[in-house]
């Protein structure tokens, strides 16, 4: 494989999956890259040796750029990922601080829900949430106020005349 085929590969790959400024940067970056370490003395072949598939490396690019989390998706030789997935108990340590385990071995997934706040809609639900909280918190004062007034205010009302009725009778 040449340069051109590595750099072509890799353009295919990317496009229409990632903006064209991401594709234009990545394709620069491999390009100056490969030129940078042919000038250090390697050969073009050892480089894109070192490199690896063009379409594995267009994965993680779009993976970084849809926000697949890297640790859940490892990628093969032909640049498809498979899902990889948290299994403690079965499997050694990887030195990540947990086991990873694919689903061809009969792995599942024991991983918490998080709820990313980056997304506009993510934004828009959670004004929406605080919102909704204020007007709970406020209708629940006005209940409150009334049970007060209706029923809190005449039975003291009544205890009072209880009271001065007692006091009185002595």
């Amino acid at each position: 494989m040449t340069k051109e085929q590595f750099l072509n590969e890799l353009k295919q790959a990317l496009a229409g999956e990632v903006p064209a400024n991401v594709m234009m940067d990545s394709y620069s970056y491999y390009a100056n890259y490969i030129d940078d370490e042919i000038r250090k003395g390697k050969s073009e072949e050892e480089v894109l040796e070192e490199l690896g598939k063009p379409m594995l490396i267009a994965r993680s690019i779009i993976a970084a750029q849809t926000g697949e989390r890297s640790v859940d998706y490892e990628y093969t030789e032909d640049g498809r990922n498979k899902t990889v997935r948290n299994h403690s108990s079965k499997n050694k340590d990887n030195g990540y601080g947990d086991s990873r385990v694919s689903k061809e071995q009969g792995g599942f997934s024991n991983s918490n829900f998080a709820f990313d706040l980056s997304g506009i809609l993510a934004r828009v639900v959670l004004v929406l949430l605080f919102i909704l909280m204020i007007i709970v918190v406020f209708f629940v004062i006005k209940i409150g106020f009334w049970v007060l007034v209706t029923f809190g205010i005449p039975i003291l009302l009544i205890l009072g005349i209880i009271y001065l009725i007692m006091y009185f009778s002595k």
